[in-house]
């Protein structure tokens, strides 16, 4: 079963981020800072994540766990008043292509929804060449918006999710 949970300032939620960011497949998309930098120290980690992790204010980092046991990461960003910025990838390579991508997704979508119901747009952005990425985040609503350029220079897919306001009715 699929599941989410706060990311930890332990030695093994560490470790587990550091074993995903050494896997080859996820040295293509996913990165601590710099895409092939080789093996990421657990203090390099430590200082790009502890802070998300103790303060929980602007950046909030979850793992995706199948069965209790962590398979990836989640987090999730203010943007600004009314949008939530989001990343995520399946570090365990087993756990790929199996759905659970999708499943974590519509779980942290109905957790911000109801937690800020201000919020009126959730976006996540994937480079277009990360085929398996496009087709998990279509598979959990979100729709495309256009493609743009990223500081790397990367093509990547702006995909969103809008939530229809309520109207709301005087008697």
């Amino acid at each position: 079963m699929i599941s989410l949970r706060s990311m930890e300032a332990t030695l093994s939620d560490y470790l587990h981020m550091q074993a995903w960011f050494a896997e080859e497949e996820l040295q293509q998309f996913v990165w601590c800072d710099e895409k092939g930098e080789g093996e990421v120290s657990l203090d390099r980690i430590e200082e790009k994540y502890g802070g998300r992790v103790k303060a929980q204010k602007d950046v909030f980092p979850y793992f995706i766990l199948n069965d209790g046991q962590p398979i990836g990461f989640i987090q999730y960003y203010i943007h600004n008043d009314t949008t939530v910025g989001l990343d995520m990838w399946i570090g365990e390579k087993a756990q790929r292509s199996r759905g659970f991508g999708s499943q974590a997704l519509r779980q942290m979508v109905r957790l911000i929804h109801e937690k800020y119901p201000e919020i009126t747009t959730l976006f996540i952005d994937p480079e277009v060449e990360n085929k398996r990425a496009v087709r998990c985040y279509e598979k959990a609503g979100f729709r495309h918006a256009g493609i743009f350029t990223d500081e790397e220079g990367n093509a990547c897919c702006m995909m969103k999710i809008v939530f229809e306001q309520e109207e709301k009715h005087e008697n």
